[in-house]
Order: structure tokens, then C-alpha cells, then sequence
């Protein structure tokens, strides 16, 4: 007992070791991989590239709306020489302006034309009469992305209020420091406004999202180091959108979960008491049975009457103590699983079988010859012995006999796609609706004043081992009907 003692203590360090270390595994969690850090990451990309889809269109805009200016002034300059005639020296006129050339052309024919010295050559015509979108977008990028300054721009317009056309032309380095000048002041308010942008959002899904989920978060670090204590356990908050009904739910998740394992931690304080209570108690009815056996052979009339009915109750109860430890104790191997024929097994669990009364019920085999299924045969012929058994003992048993005219147990099989599906049906009188309420649960579907309640749990848990499933069936005919839907993977169609 100091050593199951020992294991058990031994068993709660190790999990609150696990739970402490997984706790804090969970919370150092790299800087760059924190949520927040990626928020922000994420806001500021996308600011950025808004800023960027804003920035293309507006540059170009802004180049357009400067040289529908700048063609303004040069009608102003070029109407004060309109009835000039001919080539203007344009040096000092032009001086402080950003025209190499301004040229007013009427529409009968007459030219005047302000001109600085060795003008640039014009390497692109612009007629504002005749916009073209994309065309302005494409060049302004040019200039400068590709810093393209070689020439100048002939800007080509309308001659205001009269017939006429005015021709301006700009060097393209005037046009690349305008634009420069234009992106760095651009650069500078989308910083501006991408940081307020961002802090803004950043704090309104901070506190809409981020500050909620992150308690969460704690709180559940929190409460996997510590589930036993009530205190753990989420507070949610005032709230009705979905974080609040999230944090209701997992609080009452939280809440399930500490109940069960404070219930379970209990089960495991009781079960190690109870098996205290078993290791002494079958020393003490190993003594009993040793001295029911020397009574036996006392010659007095009361004695021997009474002997037998003690010496049942002394096997009951050991066989009661084993089952309780056994089951206590056993940790189920996962599944051997090979091809293996049904009927040859239901025949082995028939002959080796050892229950009073099998001789007084039929077993009818019905499992085709060549049916096999994918299953471990050891833990398949502990399931067909736990039903034979529980059938034979059913039918045989005093109360029932009156009602059995047929003491019979059948069992069968066939296939559903690739599912092998096993009957065992018997004619006994069936189960009792308590059975049935618990019929799997462990110590509680017993049908037996004497039964202990294992025999169909360990069935359902073999059973699931092997991916299937066992139920019973209620067809309406007498006696019980247990189906068992087994996962048939080496089965091929076409084959019995």
C-alpha cells in the first residue's frame, strides 16, 4: 500500500510538473510572434499600401493640374506679345519664368514665339485639348521613377477666349523637381497620417479584440497550471457580442472542467482507499474460507447446513474484491489486429467456457465457414465469453426458468459495405429497464443480484479499441439482442 501510495503521489507531481511547464512554454512566446506584433505589422502594411494606390493617381494628377497652371501663365506672358510678329528674343522675358519657349500660333496663320537661347529639344508632346489618363500616369512614373530629364515637354493647349494655339515648352528636370519635391511631401503626411492611422486601429481592435483575448489567453494558462481551484476559472465580461458569449462559454467549460477534475481526483483518492480496503479484505475472507473449510467437516446437522451458504458468500465476495481490483488495475493493450475466422472463435469461447448450467443451452453457431474479420482474438474472445456467459446465466438462472421454454443462444454474422456486423442474440427474458439504463456502465448494469456490473463495460471498451461499436437492439422479440459493428479493413468485395 506505501508503494501504491508512493506511485500516486509520484503520478500528481509529475502532472503538475507537465501543467507548469506547459504553461510556460505557452507564455514565452517569441516577441515577433506575438499577436499584437502582428497587428501592428499588418495595419501598417495595409495603411501603406493604400498610401501607395493614393500616391500614383495623385502624382499624376498634380503633374497635370501644374502644367495647366503653368500653361495659364504662359498665355498671360504670351497675349502681352501677341501682336508681335515673328521671334522674340526671350531670354530676359523668360528669365524667371520655367519656359524655354512659349509660341502662340492664330488661326490665320500668323506665329509669335518668346524663345530663350539653345532651348532643350521636345522629346513629349502634351495636348491638354485631348487628356489621356493612363498616358499621364505612365509618364509621370517615367520621369520619375526612371528619372528620365533628357529634353523637354511641350505643353499644347487652347489659346484662351481666342482662335488660336499656344505651345509652352518646360525642361523636364523643372517637371522631375516638382515631382520630387511633390513626393517628399507626400511621403512626409502619409508617415504622419499611416502612424495615427494605425495607432487608432491598433487601439480599437486592442481593445475590441486583442485586451479580451489575451485574458482569455492568460486565464487559460492559469487554469491548466491550477484546474482544481474554483478561483481560476474565466469572469467574463458585461458584453453581448460574440467575445462576451465566448467567454461565457468558456468559463462554463471551465467550470465543467474543474468539477470534473476535482470529481475524477476524488474517484482516484477513493479507488486507492478502496484498494487498501480489497488487499486487507481478501487476507481477511482467505482466513474465512480456510476456517469455512474445516466447519465443513465438523459432524453437526446446523453446521452443514449452514456451511455451504457461507463458504457461497465468502466466494462471492473474494471474486467481488478480484473483479473490483482487476479492473482498477488493468491497462487494455491497444489492438493486434489479423485476419481471423469468426466462427472457429465462437466455437474455442463455446469449449472453453466455464459457467454452471451451459450444458442446459443450445449455442447455435450461424457464422458462415469462411467469414473472417480484422480483430484481436484474444480481446474478441473475451467479448463473445462476456455475452455467451451473461446469456447462459440469464437463461439458466432459478427465477427465469419457468419462462424459457427454448434455452437457446444464436450467433451470427454478415457484412455491411465494409463493416462486419455480429449478432448474439438469446431467448432468456430479457433485460430490465434499470439494465438498460446503465447496461454499460461499470458496477451498474448488472441484471444479477450477485453480478458484479463488468462484463458488458469491458465488451464497450474492447470494442471501441477496435473502432467499433456494440449496442443492443430492441426488435421487439423476446430475450436480448446485442449488434457489434466492427471496421472490416482487410475486407475486399466480391469475397465471403
Amino acid at each position: 500500500m506505501r508503494v501504491e501510495a508512493a506511485e500516486k503521489t509520484l503520478q500528481d507531481a509529475e502532472l503538475a510538473e507537465d501543467m507548469s511547464a506547459y504553461a510556460s512554454m505557452q507564455a514565452k512566446i517569441p516577441f515577433y510572434q506575438r499577436l499584437r506584433v502582428k497587428l501592428i505589422f499588418f495595419i501598417s502594411l495595409a495603411v501603406l499600401i493604400t498610401e501607395i494606390l493614393v500616391f500614383v493617381p495623385s502624382i499624376a494628377d498634380m503633374k497635370d493640374r501644374w502644367l495647366e497652371t503653368r500653361h495659364q501663365a504662359a498665355q498671360a506672358l504670351g497675349l502681352a506679345f501677341v501682336n508681335k510678329q515673328g521671334d522674340l528674343d526671350g531670354d530676359d522675358i523668360l528669365h524667371s519664368t520655367a519656359f524655354s519657349v512659349i509660341r502662340i500660333t492664330r488661326a490665320n496663320g500668323r506665329t509669335m514665339t518668346l524663345s530663350r537661347k539653345n532651348p532643350a529639344p521636345v522629346t513629349q508632346v502634351i495636348d491638354l485639348r485631348h487628356s489621356n489618363e493612363i498616358a499621364s500616369l505612365w509618364e509621370t512614373l517615367r520621369i520619375l521613377l526612371l528619372r528620365d530629364r533628357r529634353g523637354a515637354i511641350e505643353v499644347v493647349g487652347a489659346l484662351g477666349g481666342r482662335d488660336g494655339v499656344l505651345s509652352a515648352i518646360i525642361p523636364k528636370t523643372i517637371v522631375y523637381q516638382i515631382l520630387l519635391e511633390f513626393t517628399g511631401q507626400f511621403i512626409a503626411v502619409s508617415f504622419t497620417i499611416a502612424i495615427i492611422a494605425a495607432l487608432l486601429i491598433y487601439l480599437i481592435i486592442y481593445e475590441l479584440l486583442m485586451r479580451p483575448w489575451g485574458h482569455i489567453y492568460d486565464n487559460m494558462l492559469e487554469f491548466v497550471a491550477e484546474p482544481h481551484d474554483p478561483g481560476r476559472i474565466l469572469v467574463p465580461e458585461q458584453r453581448n457580442d460574440e467575445v462576451g458569449l465566448a467567454q461565457r462559454r468558456i468559463a462554463a467549460v471551465e467550470r465543467v472542467l474543474q468539477q470534473n477534475y476535482v470529481r475524477q481526483k476524488h474517484l482516484v483518492d477513493l479507488g486507492l482507499a478502496v484498494s487498501k480496503i480489497n488487499h486487507d479484505m481478501r487476507n481477511v475472507l482467505a482466513s474465512a474460507q480456510l476456517v469455512s473449510d474445516h466447519l465443513a467437516e465438523i459432524d453437526n446437522p446446523v453446521v452443514q447446513k449452514l456451511t455451504p451458504k457461507l463458504l457461497r458468500a465468502i466466494s462471492r465476495a473474494i471474486r467481488y474484491s478480484q473483479s473490483v481490483i482487476a479492473y482498477g488495475h488493468a491497462q487494455e493493450q491497444l489492438p493486434q489486429k489479423r485476419r481471423l475466422g469468426l466462427r472457429h472463435l465462437v466455437d474455442e469461447v463455446h469449449e472453453s467456457l466455464a459457467v454452471a448450467g451451459k450444458e442446459q443451452v443450445e449455442l447455435r453457431n450461424l457464422v458462415p465457414e469462411n467469414f473472417e474479420i480484422d480483430a484481436d482474438s484474444e480481446q474478441m474472445h473475451r467479448v463473445i465469453t462476456n455475452l455467451i456467459r451473461n446469456a447462459v446465466e440469464a437463461i439458466t438462472a432459478d427465477e427465469n426458468r419457468v419462462d424459457c421454454a427454448a434455452r437457446r443462444i444464436s450467433i451470427s454474422a454478415g457484412r455491411i459495405g465494409a463493416t462486419a456486423v455480429i449478432d448474439v442474440e438469446d431467448t432468456g427474458p430479457g433485460l430490465p429497464a434499470r439494465a438498460k439504463e446503465h447496461l454499460f456502465a461499470p458496477f451498474q448494469g448488472s441484471t444479477r443480484r450477485d453480478g458484479i456490473g463488468l462484463g458488458l463495460a469491458i465488451c464497450l471498451e474492447l470494442v471501441r479499441a477496435h473502432g467499433g461499436t456494440i449496442k443492443l437492439l430492441e426488435d421487439g422479440r423476446p430475450g436480448t439482442h446485442f449488434e457489434i459493428r466492427l471496421p472490416d479493413s482487410g475486407f475486399k468485395y466480391g469475397m465471403v
